[in-house]
């Protein structure tokens, strides 16, 4: 999960379209990044570089608000 700057929360399934690793938070670059392989992520889940060719695939995110 990352909020952005405007509050919008972005829910990614964490597993690398490359090969199956778990993708880690790249805070500095505000990225999602593989360790295994070097794949870089969006923070919505677009490949921004290889060798993975598709995007991570999004989790829905839901609030509950207590009245």
């Amino acid at each position: 999960m990352y909020k952005n700057e405007e509050g919008k929360l972005f829910g990614v399934n964490p597993s690398c379209t490359h090969l199956g690793c778990e993708v880690k938070w790249n805070n500095a670059e505000k990225s999602w990044d593989c360790p295994c392989h070097g794949a870089r992520y969006h923070y919505t889940g677009k490949v921004l570089n290889g060798p993975a060719d598709r995007d991570l695939e999004p989790v829905g995110v839901e609030f509950l608000i207590e009245r």
